[in-house]
């Protein structure tokens, strides 16, 4: 990743998170993950009042910038869509279906993980898929929580954004039959370069735009550059992890808790997940199914509008009135639900790189449904972490809907061609499995090696998107209050969580179950004694 420009307002960062002084080697919980999911739990945790909480982050706590906040936008889209400068990026598994979830697919290791790399589109679950999640779990999300407003409504007034479903916004944008409202996105825009960022929880903890330090977190440790090698099991629960710190040389060691939360990413949740359902019943095969990832394609245009004046409008928020015309649009990214067959949402993203030139970014975000086809698999063996491999594959249901957003884009394509007066001639779609031009595609460099105005289709890989999910779903592996059914003591959050994936993108709902799981935990530790145990090397 490029390094951060020396700006004035960028000083240089010191933060180091603080390394437990494990002399106490029992936490009351331990959390294996700081990435978005682990980090609002933790952070929930603490304004609940529960005190000793460790976080434990594969790697480091060097650098705690967003990208956009540390990096001018074409870095930033850089590090995002083409991860292989950025030196925290690791894939810690091996793609039985490559190409998906290989090349560009991976974890990001850094204390904050991808929360410093999410663009802030906030939008929650379908009714259409929330319908097969637990009725419990549903109802807290949408109708009330703990006799207050729903989840969803109390963090997206956290977050500063529109919790409603999109079709009970009002447009700023019609094209055809799509009426379009600017895209709900938690962030925070600064300085006169275009730098901004996304929500992050260490926004409670360092200065987004600095880097600087902040008061707390109180009563969360962090251990960072350390692997959560298994989740510790004795007398059929979990009784903490096994750790090792990266490195030549690292020994592995325990670190004892009266409960575990899984928060490391859906892959390697589920690595974790395996192994444990694994030693509490070792004729159990070692393998989730149900992994998904959203489906998504799309196609990019460059127009020349030499009538358009400009982006005077660009203020256009959500109670603007609905724009007709695509010439006078304002920059900015707007979205649209389609109908629920096509199990989607529309994004269509206007940019303005030089007076009468627009870029249209225009793709459709579906559902890929959990099934056995796709799944975590791992070897098991006499040392820690297992060797685990991912298989991808679409049901005739998902190829549906890549049949159904090719038919989408075409129509938007035809709206375009209408308004800016181009020949609508068909759209052309590579092999959805083997694409050439990926998601990658919209970085400056390819799109200003074309020579033509386009459109040009492209796809996403399986395992690209930094959406995937659905290994433990909630009342599946997992009851209704995020606990392993096999193994008491463990609990999982984050998107692995999820029943269904839906269209939505995942963080609104990741940091709604966080703040619930969080509840949980808070009230199991008012119930049940603390155990104090010795630490002993592995």
């Amino acid at each position: 990743m490029p390094t951060a420009d020396p700006s004035p307002h960028l000083p240089e960062r010191q933060w180091r998170a603080p390394v437990p002084d494990t002399g106490g080697p029992h936490s009351r919980v331990v959390i294996a993950g700081g990435g978005l999911a682990g980090l609002e739990v933790a952070r929930q945790l603490a304004a609940l009042g529960v005190e000793d909480v460790l976080v434990i982050e594969a790697g480091p706590a060097e650098d705690l910038l967003h990208i956009h906040s540390a990096h001018k936008p074409d870095q930033a889209l850089r590090a995002f869509l083409d991860p292989a400068g950025d030196p925290h990026f690791h894939r810690p598994w091996i793609p039985e279906s490559a190409p998906h979830y290989a090349a560009n697919a991976g974890l990001r290791k850094r204390l904050g993980g991808r929360s410093l790399y999410w663009y802030g589109a906030s939008l929650p679950v379908e009714d259409w898929a929330l319908a097969d999640w637990p009725e419990s779990v549903a109802k807290d999300l949408r109708g009330s929580w703990r006799g207050g407003g729903p989840l969803y409504e109390q963090v997206a007034a956290d977050l500063g954004v529109d919790p409603n479903r999109l079709d009970r916004q009002q447009p700023v944008l019609e094209l055809g039959g799509f009426r379009l409202v600017r895209t709900p996105q938690a962030e925070t825009r600064f300085g006169a370069d275009g730098r901004w960022y996304a929500y992050s929880p260490l926004d409670h903890w360092r200065d987004p735009v600095t880097g600087a330090a902040l008061d707390g977190p109180r009563g969360i440790r962090f251990l960072c550059g350390t692997e959560v090698l298994s989740v510790d099991v004795e007398d059929g629960r979990a009784c903490g992890v096994l750790v090792r710190e990266t490195g030549p040389n690292a020994e592995a060691r325990r670190i004892s808790a009266d409960s575990v939360v899984l928060a490391a990413g859906t892959i390697e949740c589920s690595r974790l997940a395996i192994q444990a359902l694994c030693a509490i019943d070792p004729g159990r095969p070692p393998r989730l199914d149900g992994l998904t990832d959203h489906i998504v394609q799309g196609f990019f245009l460059r127009v020349r509008d030499a009538g358009d004046a400009g982006d005077a409008g660009d203020a256009g928020d959500a109670g603007g009135s609905a724009s007709h015309g695509l010439s006078g649009v304002a920059s900015g990214s707007y979205v649209a639900a389609c109908e629920d067959a096509v199990r989607s949402n529309l994004f269509i993203t206007v940019e303005r790189p030089e007076p009468g030139v627009r870029l249209f970014d225009v793709r459709l975000t579906g559902e890929q449904l959990p099934g056995t086809g796709s799944h975590v698999t791992c070897e098991p063996g006499g040392e820690y972490p297992w060797r685990t491999t991912v298989t991808a594959d679409l049901a005739p249901a998902d190829r549906d809907v890549v049949g159904r957003q090719r038919q989408v884009l075409e129509e938007v394509w035809r709206r375009l061609a209408a308004e800016f007066g181009l020949p609508a001639t068909p759209l052309v779609f590579d092999d959805f499995d083997h694409p050439v031009r990926t998601n990658a595609f919209v970085l400056p460099e390819s799109i200003g090696a074309e020579t033509s105005e386009g459109p040009f289709t492209w796809s996403s890989l399986l395992g690209t998107e930094d959406h995937e999910g659905c290994t433990l779903p909630l009342g599946g592996v997992l009851d209704d209050r995020h606990a392993f059914d096999a193994v008491p003591g463990l609990y999982a959050c984050g998107p692995a969580t999820f029943p269904r994936m839906g269209a939505a993108n995942p963080s609104l709902t990741t940091l709604a179950l966080a703040r619930r799981l969080a509840r949980f935990l808070a009230e199991a530790d008012d119930r049940e004694p603390h155990r104090g145990t010795s630490e002993a090397q592995a």
